[in-house]
C-alpha cells in the first residue's frame, strides 16, 4: 500500500477529473468492481457502466468544486472533511457540507467512494433559489430518468431516508459519554462495536479520554449513518456512527495513525 502522500494523490485525482470534465480519467480511478454510494443511503452504483451513468447524471452537467478542510488517512481509508460547491447555473450555486470516505485497493484504485451529505437539506437549499432553480430542476429530473430509469431514480430518492435529528442526538450523547466520567451514561453504549483508527477495539469504554477536548463542529445524517467532525485544534478526526433500526450499533473514529 502506498504512503500517505500517495494515497492523498490518488484521492485528489477525483476532483481534478471532475473539474476537467474528464469522464475517462474519473472512471479509471476505480477498481473494476468499484462502488459509488452518493449520497449514502441511496442505491449504490457499481462497475464501469453504472459509474458512467452516475457521472453523466450528476457530474457532467455541472461545475463542481471541492473545498477540503481536513484530510485523514487511516490505513486503506481516506476521509475528507469538506464542502462541495455545485454550480448548476450562474444563479443556482449549492454549497453542500460533506464527509467523503474513500476505500482504496492495494494497487491504488478506489474500491469504494461513500459520500455522506444530507439530501433533504440540499433539496431545501435548492428550493430557496425559487424561480431560478426550476430549469435546473427539470433538467436534473430528465437526466435522472434518461440515465438511471425509473428504478434508478427511485434508488436515488432512497437518500431521503435517514436517521435524522434523533440519530444526531444519539451520536452526540455517545461522544459525550466516552469523554465523561459518568459510568452509567457509558454503560448505555456497552454493546456498540468500536473501531479506533484502523483497529477494532473492545467496547466504548476503550475510547474514554481519547477524544478529550475534541469539539464536534459538523453532524451529517445520511442513510443509517451520522458522521461527525471532531477537532481539538491540533488533531482532526471524523466519527462515523452506524445505526440499525434507530439503535447505534457501530462507531468508527478515523484519525491519523
Amino acid at each position: 500500500m502506498s504512503s500517505r502522500e500517495e494515497k492523498l494523490s490518488i484521492v485528489e485525482q477525483s476532483p481534478a477529473a471532475v473539474a476537467a470534465h474528464d469522464k475517462r480519467k474519473w472512471l479509471a480511478l476505480f477498481a473494476s468492481d468499484g462502488i459509488v454510494n452518493d449520497p449514502v443511503g441511496s442505491d449504490i452504483h457499481q462497475g464501469p457502466e453504472q459509474l458512467g451513468r452516475f457521472y453523466d447524471t450528476f457530474i457532467a452537467p455541472n461545475d463542481v468544486v471541492f473545498h477540503p478542510k481536513h484530510d485523514i488517512v487511516c490505513g486503506s481509508t481516506v476521509v475528507r472533511d469538506l464542502e462541495l460547491e455545485i454550480r448548476m447555473t450562474d444563479r443556482v450555486i449549492l454549497i453542500v457540507p460533506m464527509h467523503l470516505r474513500y476505500e482504496l485497493t492495494d494497487d491504488d484504485h478506489v474500491r469504494g467512494l461513500y459520500a455522506h451529505w444530507e439530501l433533504p437539506t440540499m433539496v431545501a437549499q435548492f428550493g430557496r433559489k425559487g424561480f431560478w432553480a426550476l430549469p435546473s430542476s427539470l433538467r436534473l429530473s430528465a437526466r435522472l430518468l434518461k440515465n438511471q430509469g425509473m428504478s434508478g431514480s427511485l434508488g436515488f430518492a432512497r437518500g431521503f431516508k435517514r436517521v435524522g435529528a434523533a440519530g444526531k442526538k444519539t451520536a452526540a450523547q455517545f461522544l459525550d459519554a466516552v469523554n465523561g466520567s459518568d459510568d452509567s451514561r457509558l454503560a448505555a453504549f456497552a454493546d456498540v462495536n468500536v473501531t479506533w483508527g484502523a483497529q477494532r477495539v473492545q467496547g466504548a469504554a476503550t475510547l474514554r479520554g481519547k477524544l478529550e477536548g475534541a469539539a464536534a463542529s459538523k453532524f451529517i445524517s445520511a442513510g443509517d449513518y451520522v458522521t461527525v467532525s471532531l477537532s481539538d485544534g491540533d488533531r482532526h478526526a471524523v466519527a462515523m456512527c452506524e445505526f440499525s433500526d434507530g439503535t447505534l450499533t457501530d462507531a468508527t473514529v478515523y484519525l491519523e495513525e
